[in-house]
């Protein structure tokens, strides 16, 4: 197994679990174990911080962003939970950014990470849904529609404009493996119809399949409330 390096996005989350107490550990464990499975962090923390005393919710939201990329970091590895731990770690007391460990907070910290790779639960399960859900080789971040009226002229141009067509320019932007891009698709009236019915059926098709898991009783994961 590779040396590992904490990524920057991540710190904030192993400064707390560098600092807090076995409380706090508790007191997240017992919440964990009470909130249903969400793609979305935020949610995920919001329920979580209700029941935690000493974190605020953006606290929370960085412990747990930290703690699913660890869940990550174990199945790509698929190495014991010690190994992780003692890889993780050591890449904490590498790092000049986050703070130095004397040998009983190291060996608290290592405890902490163990019970909270032990745990499982949610974490793994929002852990392996984001995975599934981000698992492609382009994933869609966001689109934009700018409408546009072009004029159509005679032979002669003095005249000024025989009629005006509308045009609308669909920008996508995605992200791959070398980073974010965007394009271009230019659409007519005829075109955002169709398109328009595509993403309704669409829409209707992931209703009906909520409607059948509800009747099985498995949770259904989703960004409805994203917004």
């Amino acid at each position: 197994m590779a040396e590992l390096e904490i990524p920057e996005k991540y710190k904030p989350g192993f400064e707390q679990l560098v600092n807090i107490d076995r409380t706090t550990v508790n007191e997240l464990i017992n919440a964990l174990s009470q909130a249903p499975p969400s793609l979305l962090v935020e949610e995920l923390a919001s329920a979580v911080a209700s029941q935690v005393k000493a974190l605020t919710v953006e606290e929370v939201e960085d412990l747990i962003e930290t703690l699913i990329s660890l869940y990550n970091l174990r199945d790509y590895f698929d190495a014991p939970i010690n190994k992780i731990v003692e890889k993780i770690s050591q890449a904490v007391q590498d790092d000049e950014e986050l703070p130095n460990l004397t040998e009983e907070q190291k060996h608290k910290f290592e405890q902490r990470l163990t019970t909270f790779l032990e745990f499982d639960g949610v974490l793994s399960v929002t852990s392996k849904a984001i995975n599934v859900m981000r698992d492609h080789e382009r994933l869609f971040t966001r689109s934009r529609v700018l409408t546009d009226m072009r004029p159509v002229f005679e032979p002669d141009i003095e005249k000024g404009p025989a009629g005006v067509a509308i045009v609308h320019m669909l920008k996508i932007e995605y992200a791959d493996l070398n980073g974010t891009h965007e394009f271009f698709v230019a659409l007519d009236s005829i075109d955002i119809g169709q398109l328009s019915e595509q993403l309704d059926r669409a829409e209707r098709k992931a209703k009906a399949i909520e409607l059948m898991l509800e009747r099985t009783s498995i949770p259904y994961l989703n960004y409805k409330n994203i917004e």
